[in-house]
């Protein structure tokens, strides 16, 4: 038989102090672990199943806010980075059409300057459009990022493979391809000191001419 000098409470009221009490426990301990957390809970009464499925539950719940944190922190950054692109060419657009409106006061006075007034406004309509709503925007970059990403990744894994490839070649490299490689190595030398035997020949047959060659009177040479 319970005691009526000592209060009872509802479950709700007991749940409302228990999390309350763990409240405090936390921030005077900075945070409490699994193992002490199942321990209060079997303390009180509750199954560990009923407290495996709610640590789930808050463990999910926390997940989905630094996702939602996150996805708002990139969609701020986005709208941004867009904003500024959108101040950047409006100022543009103010300057050139300025121009554009001037030159045409001054010489042409036609309307071909409001075909150009309009067409870079819709391009700013869009860019306005895209300040406003910079979910696709952001998700495009992702898709570009992600290809530029996987570009960079095969890439490497090529460039790690052509280097294995020469490595396995390089130490056990089979007659004829080393003869080979010997056989290019040597031509491309011959060549190029082919190239530079005829470039000095070249320059001291045109030395040697000058040097034949007399001068005029003004200090010209002349012509035999």
């Amino acid at each position: 038989m319970p005691d009526p000098s000592r209060p009872t409470y509802t479950a709700e009221e007991a749940a409302e102090i228990l999390k309350r009490a763990l409240k405090q426990q936390s921030m005077k301990d900075q945070g409490l672990t699994h193992d002490e957390l199942v321990e209060m809970a079997a303390e009180v009464g509750i199954d560990r199943g009923a407290l495996e499925a709610a640590t789930a539950d808050v463990t999910e719940a926390r997940a989905s806010e630094l996702a939602r944190q996150s996805e708002a922190r990139e969609l701020a950054e986005e709208r941004g980075r867009l904003l500024n692109r959108f101040v950047s060419s409006l100022l543009v657009y103010i300057l050139v059409n300025t121009l554009l409106y001037v030159i045409d006061r001054q010489f042409t006075h036609g309307t071909w300057f409001y075909w150009v007034l309009l067409g870079w406004g819709v391009g700013l309509a869009f860019q306005l459009r895209a300040v406003l709503s910079p979910r696709a925007s952001l998700e495009s970059r992702r898709r570009h990022e992600l290809r530029r990403a996987a570009k960079l990744e095969r890439r490497a894994a090529r460039q790690a493979r052509h280097q294995r490839i020469a490595q396995v070649f390089g130490a056990h490299a089979p007659p004829h391809v080393a003869h080979a490689a010997q056989a290019r190595n040597e031509f491309e030398a011959a060549v190029q000191t082919g190239v530079a035997a005829l470039l000095q020949a070249a320059a001291r047959k045109i030395h040697d001419h000058a040097e034949r060659t007399p001068f005029d009177g003004a200090g010209h040479r002349r012509r035999r």
